[in-house]
C-alpha cells in the first residue's frame, strides 16, 4: 500500500471533537490523515500500525457537499430485550435476448445463465432496512430512485433505508435510466452508448425496464413476508488465490534494460502470480466476508451475505451472451451448501480482476468459494444484535474538465450510505471505487465488523481512487474516472463521518448488574 496521499500546497483540516450523540454544524468536515494503512477521522483513530506521513492531505472541498443526514432511529431497550427479524427473497431479471449487448452493440442472442435480484429485509420491530442486489453492471441514480419509491411503498418503509448493490457483471445490461436530470446532461452512461444508441424506446428493453422494477418489488415482498427472528454470525477467509490487482506499480526508474511488452490474461503464457518489468504488486483485499442469518427457532439457515472485491469479468469479453458471470454460480453453490438464499455483495473492485478467464475459471471459482465459505461458516462467531441504524450523505463530487463538458456541470451528486446492526456496518459507495478506498474506510471504522461495497446507489464519478492513483495514470483514472483527485478522500471522509455519527448514537449496552427482562412474544437472540 502506498504511504501517502498529498497535496503539498495545503494543510490538513481538523474539526473540534464531536459530542456524543451528534455533531455541531461544522464549517468543514474533520480532516483525514493518511498513515500508510491508517486513517484518522475526527477523534476516532484506526487500529493497527503505520508509518508517519510523507505528505498531508489538503482541505477537501466540503463546500460542494449539498447535504448530510443520518436517519438514526434506535430503540432504548438493551440488546438483550431485542430480537431482529430477517427474510430473503429472489426474482428473475433476465432480459429478452433481443436486448442489445453494450459491449458489441448487437443482440445478446442467447442466455448462458439467468440474472437475478436478491433481497434481504431486516426488521427490528420499529423499522426496516432492505438490501437489494442485482446481476447487472451498475445501479443508476434513476433506477435507485424508482426502486426505492416502489419497494418503499410496497413494504411501508422509507426509501432511504433501502440499499442497492450491483455485481458488476459485464455480461448483462447497464441499469436502465427511468428519468433524466440526476447526472446533468448525461442520461445514459457513456459506456452504454459506445457501440449503439440508447435503448429506452426499444420495446424489448422497455419491457425489461418494467420487469426489473416489478421483480425488485416481488423479491423484497417475498423477503419481508418470510422474515423470522434470527441470529447473526460472521466469518472471514482469505481468497487471494482467485484475485489479481490489474494495476501493478511500475518502477519510475532504475531499470538497465527496456522491459518487454507485458503479457495479459489473453496470452497463452499469462501467469497472474508473476509480475513483469520490475513492477511491484498493487494493494489487494484478500477477504471473503460471510454474514450468516439463522432462524432462532430450529437454528435453520435463512440467508447469507458474502462479500469480496473482484470484477465479474471471468467470461468477458469472449462471451457475447447474457450471464451473471462468476457471482451467479457462486451464489447458487453457496446457497446449496450453506442453505437459505445467498446474496453476493460486490466490494471495492475497481482495480481487482479474477485470476483467470473462461467458463472453466467460473466453475473453479464457484466451487472454490463455496468450499471456503463452508470453512468460514464453521469458524464464524455470533454477533450481538441491536436496533437498526441508517445513515446517508450526499456529496457533490468535482468533475474533470472532460466530464464537465459531457455532463454540462461542475459536479455530480454521489450518495454514501451505511446500514448498521450492532457491531455490523455495511457501507455502500457509488461508482467503481478502487480497493484502497474500501480498505481505508474499514480500517478507520469504529464498528469492528465493517463491510464496504462499491457499485451501489448510483454511478458517482465511476472509477475513483486515492489521489496518488491519478498521478500513476492508466485506464481507470483517464476517461473512465470522471472525478478529480479529491473525490476519493471525499468519499472516505463522508463514510467515516457517517460511521462515527452512528457509533456515537448507537444503543448503549445494559449494565451488567441490571435486571434481565423476560421475552414476551419472541425468544431472545443470545
Amino acid at each position: 500500500m502506498e504511504n501517502q496521499w498529498t497535496t503539498d500546497k495545503t494543510k490538513c483540516s481538523r474539526h473540534a471533537a464531536n459530542e456524543a450523540g451528534g455533531w455541531r454544524a461544522p464549517r468543514g468536515w474533520a480532516g483525514a490523515r493518511w498513515y500508510g494503512p491508517r486513517l484518522k477521522f475526527g477523534n476516532h483513530a484506526s487500529r493497527g500500525g503505520g508509518t508517519r506521513p510523507t505528505g498531508r492531505i489538503g482541505r477537501a472541498p466540503w463546500s460542494v457537499i449539498v447535504g448530510l443526514w443520518a436517519a438514526i432511529v434506535a430503540l432504548p431497550a438493551a440488546a438483550a430485550d431485542f430480537v431482529l427479524q430477517a427474510g430473503a427473497g429472489r426474482a428473475d431479471i433476465t432480459p429478452e435476448t433481443e436486448v442489445l449487448n453494450w459491449v458489441t452493440g448487437k443482440p445478446y442472442g442467447e442466455i448462458l445463465d439467468r440474472l437475478s435480484v436478491h433481497a434481504l429485509v431486516l426488521n427490528d420491530g420499529e423499522k426496516k432496512a432492505a438490501i437489494l442486489r442485482w446481476d447487472l453492471v451498475d445501479v443508476s441514480e434513476s433506477a435507485r430512485d424508482e426502486v426505492r419509491k416502489a419497494v418503499g411503498a410496497a413494504l411501508g418503509m422509507p426509501g432511504g433505508n433501502i440499499m442497492i448493490n450491483a455485481s458488476h457483471t459485464h455480461s448483462a445490461p447497464w441499469a436502465p435510466v427511468y428519468a433524466g436530470g440526476t447526472r446533468g446532461l448525461e442520461r445514459d452512461t457513456w459506456w452504454a452508448l459506445r457501440y449503439m444508441p440508447a435503448q429506452n424506446e426499444f420495446p424489448p428493453f422497455k419491457r425489461w425496464m418494467e420487469k426489473l422494477l416489478a421483480a425488485s418489488v416481488a423479491a423484497a415482498k417475498q423477503a419481508d413476508a418470510a422474515a423470522v427472528p434470527v441470529t447473526i454470525a460472521i466469518g472471514r477467509i482469505a481468497v487471494s488465490e482467485y484475485l489479481h490487482n490489474r494495476r501493478p506499480r511500475t518502477p519510475a526508474w532504475g531499470l538497465a534494460d527496456k522491459p518487454p511488452g507485458v503479457l495479459n490474461f489473453a496470452h497463452a503464457d499469462w501467469n497472474p502470480e508473476v509480475l513483469q518489468g520490475g513492477a511491484s504488486f498493487g494493494p489487494l483485499d484478500r477477504t471473503l466476508a460471510l454474514v450468516l442469518f439463522r432462524a432462532v427457532e430450529q437454528d435453520r439457515p435463512v440467508a447469507n451475505l458474502f462479500s469480496m472485491a473482484c470484477h465479474a469479468v471471468s467470461i468477458y469479453p469472449a462471451n457475447p451472451w447474457i450471464s451473471a458471470d462468476w457471482p451467479g454460480p457462486a451464489s447458487r453453490t453457496l446457497s446449496a451448501t450453506l442453505g437459505g438464499e445467498s446474496l453476493f455483495l460486490q466490494g471495492c473492485t475497481g482495480d481487482i480482476n479474477p485470476w483467470r478467464r473462461g467458463e472453466a475459471a467460473v466453475a473453479t471459482m464457484a466451487g472454490g468459494l463455496a468450499a471456503k465459505a463452508q470453512v468460514a461458516a464453521r469458524y464464524s462467531v455470533k454477533l450481538a444484535p441491536a436496533p437498526l441504524q441508517v445513515g446517508q450523505a450526499t456529496l457533490q463530487l468535482p468533475l474533470t474538465p472532460a466530464a464537465k463538458q459531457r455532463l454540462g456541470a461542475d459536479t455530480v451528486a454521489a450518495e454514501v450510505q451505511a446500514i448498521v446492526c450492532g457491531p455490523l456496518a455495511i457501507v455502500a459507495l457509488p461508482g467503481e471505487p478502487l480497493t484502497e478506498l474500501g480498505m481505508a474506510i474499514r480500517e478507520a471504522s469504529p464498528f469492528p465488523q465493517t463491510l464496504v461495497l462499491g457499485y451501489s446507489n448510483g454511478n458517482g464519478v465511476h472509477y475513483v481512487g486515492m489521489p496518488h492513483e491519478k498521478a500513476r495514470g492508466g485506464y481507470e483514472v483517464g476517461q473512465a474516472g470522471a472525478g478529480t483527485a479529491e473525490c476519493g478522500p471525499m468519499l472516505v471522509e463522508a463514510a467515516g463521518r457517517i460511521l462515527n455519527e452512528l457509533f456515537a448514537a448507537r444503543p448503549k449496552e445494559r449494565p451488567k448488574d441490571a435486571p434481565k427482562v423476560a421475552p414476551k412474544e419472541a425468544p431472545t437472540t443470545k
